[in-house]
């Protein structure tokens, strides 16, 4: 029994691990030694160069930029993401709307749409000619806040992070919705005989009854929100302008398939790996205290 037990897993698990392996393992450990060299990626010249490639990235002003709005983008659409998915979620399902089942259908699609036709929707939507954003703030009279809203450095970050949240607002929702839905009723109930407000009900019942899903969520949007937010910046405004919507993927892109420096765009992997690294780490240390399992 031991021996079929072994041969199943061997059967199953190493086929596994090996694609694992070579299409996520080896890119990884390539791509650490690629940031000590200096390679244009189409020759057999790798070029051993050490720690100058980290040196150049310290001393890139670029950089610093990029990350910046990086950082700006995580934390404001984390904020909005989640406030706006939970609070959508409990009313839905504390509501009992009859509506409910078409407005989870409604709130995810953006998240099951292309980035590419989400970003070609909201170039449209903030055209300063005849999209939407502006065209409504014209007709309520507020026209001294119309702007270029792609063009201006000082608004540009704040409407990339719209869209953002847009997308994901509906997967979250599904999420929290389920794991609301596995808190017992009668919590509820002896709540409202006890009369503990609908804020309190939502601090002392909702809240802790699906913090482990919260705590996997954040997790789960911080390593989804770079692929997002480089897809979407790249189609809208490639970076600009002036470098207002830089980010570190777009950059990292930019140095591999425009200017042919695989090392130095390796290097800048490698320090969103550790940025990311550190932020997952971080989450799970802060948010250990609320799970109820731990």
């Amino acid at each position: 029994m031991v021996g079929k037990k072994k041969s199943f897993l061997i059967t199953y698990l190493v086929p596994t691990l090996l694609l694992y392996g070579v299409f996520c393992l080896y890119p990884c450990v390539k791509s650490l030694f690629l940031s000590l060299c200096s390679w244009s990626g189409f020759s057999d010249n790798i070029k051993f160069v050490g720690l100058a490639n980290f040196k150049r990235l310290i001393e890139d002003p670029i950089v610093w930029k990029a990350l910046g709005n990086n950082v700006f983008i995580l934390i404001f659409c984390t904020i909005f993401t989640f406030s706006i998915a939970l609070a959508f979620a409990v009313m839905v399902t504390r509501k009992k709307s009859k509506y409910h089942q078409g407005l989870r259908i409604i709130y995810f699609i953006p998240y099951v749409m292309s980035i590419a036709v989400v970003s070609v929707l909201w170039m449209f939507i903030y055209n300063p000619s005849f999209g939407l954003v502006n065209g409504f703030l014209g007709k309520i009279g507020l026209s001294k806040l119309q702007h270029v809203w792609l063009g201006e450095t000082n608004v540009i970050m704040g409407a990339l992070t719209v869209p953002l949240v847009w997308i994901n607002i509906g997967f979250y929702m599904i999420m929290f919705i389920a794991a609301i839905l596995n808190i017992p009723d009668d919590r509820y109930e002896a709540a409202s005989i006890d009369g503990a407000s609908a804020w309190q009900q939502f601090v002392h019942i909702t809240i802790p009854g699906i913090w482990q899903e919260i705590r996997t969520s954040l997790v789960f949007f911080c390593v989804t929100a770079f692929n997002y937010s480089f897809e979407l910046v790249y189609v809208m405004t490639k970076g600009g302008p002036n470098r207002a919507s830089e980010l570190l993927t777009t950059y990292l892109y930019e140095n591999a398939f425009t200017y042919s420096d695989y090392g130095y765009a390796s290097t800048i992997g490698v320090l969103l790996f550790g940025i990311l690294f550190l932020i997952i780490f971080a989450i799970m240390r802060l948010t250990k205290a609320g799970c109820r399992d731990e």
